[in-house]
């Protein structure tokens, strides 16, 4: 991860340009999710960049991509701070939490982290989902969820996963600086 406090220009251009690039992914997701009409179910490809933005960029610049992330899907497509809204940022806060852990602690590779934040993210939903309805019933959803969950993890994650090994690393990549890369596979 970057040692140095500062963000370039050319930081900023990139993180912008992934920023707008999990924000069309979300409105892709947005628009396909009449295609399979399951309450809840969603590819997570907008957090396969994050998972890009956490190995490029470490877990604090990680985190204000993830907040603004949040923010701009709030605008743009849930509203702020409505139930859709509360419940998502319950389950992005979860499986932030622990794939920072995850690859802060070298404990995954990226697909693995994918499958960790997937899984972390239906968990988040259901505890924000059971504070807001006050009930536990929502709990005979999970295993449903578990099953759409682990394999899109594995989906975004095997994406970022390729994404990462095809950045170069010199000048011209993403990322630069006296920081070490982890190990993708």
């Amino acid at each position: 991860m970057r040692s140095s406090g500062n963000l370039t220009v050319r930081d900023l251009t990139q993180l912008g340009i992934l920023l707008a690039a999990a924000l069309a992914l979300r409105l892709v997701e947005t628009v396909s999710g009449y295609l399979l009409p399951i309450p809840g179910f969603r590819l997570g490809l907008a957090n396969c960049v994050t998972i890009i933005v956490l190995y490029l960029y470490g877990i604090r610049r990680g985190a204000l991509f993830l907040i603004t992330r949040l923010l701009l899907t709030g605008l743009l497509f849930t509203g702020l701070f409505t139930p859709g809204f509360l419940i998502g940022l319950g389950g992005a806060v979860l499986s932030f939490l622990i794939m920072a852990a995850a690859i802060s602690r070298n404990w995954f590779s990226p697909v693995g982290v994918g499958v960790a934040g997937a899984f972390t993210h239906n968990c988040g939903q259901l505890i924000v989902a059971m504070i807001l309805m006050k009930t536990t019933a929502i709990l005979t959803y999970l295993p449903v969820l578990m099953a759409i969950g682990i394999p899109t993890g594995l989906f975004t994650g095997t994406l970022a996963a390729v994404f990462l090994q095809r950045i170069p690393l010199s000048q011209g990549g993403i990322h630069h600086g006296k920081s070490k890369r982890r190990n993708t596979r």
